[in-house]
């Protein structure tokens, strides 16, 4: 009856109606952009309104390293902002997360640089370095002990194809789907290992090509958004991830600077 209504206030037919289905008329196509743009319309200013208030459920993926190692101050940011939201954060392969999103209700993914998609938001681009344990000897063995991700990590094949070129003799001792499994194998000094820059603590030695290792091209970093149906809160969050690592980048910046000038200063 209401869309019997509203065909009547308009003066055009919206469906195409049989005996086994219903169709969109050619204006029911263009009725239903400009329908879906006044209920975002409605929802975006409700939203602006009852800002502090909102409620809903966000799901965030990611992977573990980025969970740990990048996500806890923008968690902190997402909370003061709503803190009345449910949110939800998956870990695991963020490529495989990022290729189900639409059908397994993920809001927002961060991940590395994904090359079927080209609408990602840059976030970050971190250098991939070599570690072992800092008091550790076994990134000099002639044969090196490798903790890595499965097949198919990004970081993996890059680093095997660097060694590869460089002629360096390596084995794959571990891996582990985690990176809390890696860590564990280079804490032990059973391994050598490859991470990004923010994943690196003092328990650790990176290791370069004056220990034997090639340096390794920097990973760039990329935020993902559904395509359809993103919710007021999830494109906030967007806005609030994206503008935290702005600010991180700039920071950074800003410090290099400074160590250059101390360095100009000092020679």
């Amino acid at each position: 009856m209401k869309i019997k209504r509203l065909e009547e206030i308009i003066g055009e037919r919206l469906f195409e109606r049989d005996t086994t289905a219903v169709t969109l008329t050619a204006v029911g196509e263009r009725f239903i952009g400009i329908a879906h743009r006044l209920v975002q319309a409605h929802e975006d200013a409700f939203f602006a309104l009852q800002h502090n208030l909102a409620i809903g459920k966000l799901t965030l993926a990611t992977s573990e390293t980025f969970a740990s190692c990048l996500l806890p101050p923008v968690l902190a940011k997402i909370d003061t902002a709503f803190p009345n939201i449910a949110m939800e954060i998956r870990c695991g392969h963020s490529w495989k997360m990022l290729e189900s999103m639409e059908t397994e209700d993920i809001d927002l993914v961060v991940a590395t640089k994904y090359p079927a998609r080209c609408d990602g938001v840059l976030l970050a681009r971190e250098r991939l370095m070599w570690v072992c344990k800092k008091d550790s000897p076994v990134y000099r063995q002639a044969t090196v002990p490798l903790a890595v991700f499965p097949d198919g990590c990004l970081y993996r094949r890059a680093g095997l194809a660097a060694l590869d070129a460089h002629k360096k003799n390596w084995r794959i001792a571990y891996t582990s789907l985690n990176h809390e499994g890696l860590l564990a194998a280079v804490d032990a000094g059973s391994a050598v290992s490859i991470m990004i820059e923010s994943a690196v603590n003092n328990r650790h030695r990176v290791l370069t090509p004056a220990d034997g290792f090639p340096a390794l091209a920097s990973t760039e970093i990329e935020l993902y958004a559904r395509r359809s149906d993103i919710s007021p809160v999830a494109r906030s969050v967007l806005d609030i991830i994206r503008s935290h690592f702005a600010n991180r980048t700039s920071d950074q910046d800003h410090t290099t600077m400074q160590n250059i000038s101390s360095a100009e200063a000092v020679s």
